[in-house]
């Protein structure tokens, strides 16, 4: 039978110790700098995620500032209308208006929980959990 090392095609040849040691360096060096550049694109993805999670937060807190302060008007109106039209000053503009806080203040927590299930769903559940320093 043939020997394995003889099976081997045209122009191929069994490496030297030396060549097989330069070889695995290169190998070597092609595995850190792919392992680095791994890490800088997870660094990358991980900061553009942040950034998005940031101009969400601050989209949703314009959002629900703006439900509680147009609920409030919204239930003050209503409620000055009606006193207008029967005569009630102010009764009615007192309760529509403590109904439109109330409204406002359960829209509020409507939307906060559904911010909360949103940012735990695109961040695994990392939320508020504290993240070790770099000087620890």
């Amino acid at each position: 039978m043939s020997d394995p090392a003889d099976s081997r095609g045209p122009g191929q040849r069994q490496m030297s110790p030396e060549e097989k040691a330069a070889f695995e360096g290169r190998i070597s060096d092609l595995g850190e700098k792919l392992g680095k550049v791994k890490a800088q694109r997870a660094t990358d993805a991980q900061a553009e995620l942040d950034a998005q999670m940031r101009g969400r937060g601050m989209a949703y807190g314009m959002r629900m500032a703006a439900e509680l302060v147009s609920a409030v008007i919204v239930g003050g109106l209503i409620g000055y209308a009606l006193d207008w039209l029967l005569g009630t000053k102010p009764w009615l503009f007192l309760l529509f208006f403590v109904l439109g806080f109330a409204a406002g203040v359960l829209n509020v927590m409507r939307a906060y929980e559904r911010m909360q299930k949103e940012f735990k769903a695109k961040t695994d559940g990392r939320i508020g959990n504290s993240v070790p320093d770099d000087e620890d």
